[in-house]
């Protein structure tokens, strides 16, 4: 249920400037992680380590993200967004003072306890933002985001070419989550109401429940799909990006991998930006089902000249074009789940879509360091054009059957 507050132009705006700090910082790193972890000293079979890393960093993020969406419809929204800035940003202080690959993916667990400031930002303004705003609410926060996507990896690729340990980039990540979470900590309004009785965790429970409500089940199929093209494939085009410059180094016109790997990242989160300014009232006016059927086939689409391309630069064209047409399925996404949500679960339904999302972050980059070894990383490209060709299907299929009803 919405419950819309006084606040919420401010809650709006505050929380996008929050989202850009943190995204900043969090990108910043994340797209500079397979040359982190090769900087820690592994240089062969670096897409099974990515894979190995990742897989675990979000299966625990599925398992505790539903538990703080519960929390977050018993006790409020706001103290979530904090355990997320905050908890991040302290646990990405401590990531530099790994010294080894072991100590650094041990130390990077910790992270995923908090991870999920985004879905816990939109969580929020979920819950605040009156119904007829809330494509173009979600919409601009999701902006902040990107912007900090773009400019991140453009600070990412200048702390790479400079410093002599990429993990410390991490130092710099970890205060601008500070950042973003003592903005929300002192400007954020929340007016929430507890519910009657004590929480309890239900897990299973709540998912049963949540399962059962119209198309929700297909909703978190697509909300696996889009995490595995879109936040999955992040390391996996930096690995990319390293074997094409390795293939065809004249290829790379004389500019270093930390420059092409900042480049994929920035036209990735600029052309999203471009996407974002416009589809939020494209999301208002045609509706969260419309805009997912576009965005899966689009996401299909983009990904086919990930199998015929040889250069750096036509691999940042890609990305554009990904970026152009796939930006607005996540907020259509939110949208159409909390449309189908049981009343005053809008919360944790969102949570678990955060989880089935961190589950495809997680299997992506596995997937591509057991396929990419064997049989090469176009290989796994051409698996994920199949998986969202599936997805589009299905939707396609369930939107036909709600029509002719």
């Amino acid at each position: 249920m919405n419950s819309e507050s006084p606040d919420w132009r401010r809650n709006l705006h505050v929380l996008s400037v929050a989202n850009l700090l943190c995204s900043v910082g969090f990108s910043a790193a994340w797209p500079f992680l397979p040359l982190v972890i090769r900087g820690l000293g592994v240089h062969e079979n670096l897409e099974a380590w990515v894979g190995h890393m990742l897989l675990p960093f979000y299966v625990i993020g599925f398992f505790v993200s539903p538990i703080w969406g519960g929390i977050a419809d018993h006790y409020g929204r706001k103290p979530m967004v904090l355990r997320a800035m905050l908890g991040m940003g302290t646990m990405m202080l401590i990531l530099p003072f790994a010294t080894t690959p072991l100590w650094f993916a041990a130390l990077f667990m910790l992270v995923a306890l908090f991870n999920g400031f985004n879905p816990a930002v939109m969580t929020l303004l979920a819950g605040t933002t009156p119904a007829a705003s809330m494509g173009r609410a979600m919409s601009f926060a999701q902006t902040g985001t990107l912007v900090g996507q773009t400019l991140g990896p453009a600070l990412g690729a200048l702390l790479a070419a400079t410093l002599t340990h990429h993990h410390w980039i991490f130092w710099m990540s970890g205060g601008l989550l500070l950042t973003g979470g003592s903005l929300v900590a002192a400007l954020v309004r929340e007016k929430h109401q507890v519910p009657a009785g004590a929480w309890r965790l239900q897990w299973m429970g709540s998912l049963r429940a949540l399962l059962a409500a119209p198309s929700m089940r297909l909703l978190y199929l697509l909300c696996f799909v889009f995490s595995m093209l879109w936040h999955g494939s992040i390391p996996i085009i930096t690995i990319f990006t390293l074997q094409l410059i390795e293939a065809h180094p004249e290829a790379a016109s004389g500019y270093s991998e930390g420059i092409w790997v900042g480049a994929m990242a920035m036209g990735l989160a600029v052309a999203s930006i471009i996407a974002l300014t416009v589809g939020g009232r494209l999301l208002d006016r045609h509706g969260a089902g419309r805009v997912l059927a576009f965005t899966t086939a689009a996401a299909a689409i983009t990904h086919v000249p990930l199998l015929l391309l040889d250069t750096p630069l036509a691999l940042v064209l890609s990305r554009i074009a990904f970026g152009l047409s796939v930006a607005m399925m996540q907020p259509a996404l939110f949208r159409a789940i909390k449309d189908v949500a049981p009343a005053g679960m809008d919360g944790r339904a969102i949570s678990y879509a955060s989880s089935f999302q961190m589950i495809g972050m997680g299997l992506a980059p596995f997937l591509a360091g057991i396929i990419g070894p064997a049989f090469g990383l176009r290989t796994y490209f051409a698996l994920t054009i199949v998986l969202a060709l599936l997805g589009l299907t299905l939707w396609m299929r369930a939107q036909y059957r709600m029509h002719i009803r």
